[in-house]
């Protein structure tokens, strides 16, 4: 409960600071107050799919299967044979789309608040999702340090060099169905 007030709080102080920004006629004020962190969350899930934590997982998710096949039990089999698809499916929207991450980056939240403070942000958003933006807002883009958060190995840091020339697939271009 206290998380969430003070969490309430930050949103409306953040909230604060953004209308004072936009309303605000000195802009030497609003280039020094208003720095946003971004990030392009296709690079970030690409590092969380193929990171140590995100194999570990899907590890452990076959080890349940083969235990519930060992035991016969047909309905946690049903439920695990269901969750590879459809996470195939987030996979490739959050890695090709835009399809957001919050359920990553909420893994990560203690070093996040630090790279905000060590880069003097007020906010980090994925770059995908802000429809306005002031031209006296300073922008830093957080992608590779919050993607290393998750260890990349030097495959995976190639790919995402890669990834910042190629636009993402629009996101009602992909299918949903997991049996695709």
């Amino acid at each position: 409960m206290i998380n969430r007030t003070l969490n309430l709080c930050a949103s409306l102080l953040m909230l604060a600071v953004l209308t004072h920004v936009a309303h605000s006629n000195d802009m030497n004020n609003v280039a020094s107050v208003c720095k946003i962190g971004i990030y392009d969350s296709r690079v970030i899930a690409l590092a969380y799919y193929r990171s140590e934590q995100q194999m570990a997982r899907l590890q452990a998710i076959r080890t349940e299967h083969m235990k519930a096949k060992s035991e016969n039990n047909q309905d946690k089999i049903k439920e695990l044979e269901k969750e590879g698809p459809w996470t195939q499916v987030r996979m490739h929207q959050q890695v090709f789309s835009t399809a957001g991450i919050s359920h990553i980056t909420t893994q990560i939240q203690e070093p996040l608040k630090q790279l905000a403070q060590d880069a003097g942000v007020i906010i980090i958003i994925s770059k995908w999702e802000m429809p306005y933006l002031a031209a006296t807002a300073e922008i830093i883009d957080l992608t590779v340090p919050i993607a290393k958060l998750f260890n990349p190995d030097e495959q995976t840091l190639k790919i995402m060099e890669a990834m910042k020339i190629q636009e993402p697939v629009p996101f009602d271009q992909l299918p949903l169905d997991p049996n695709f």
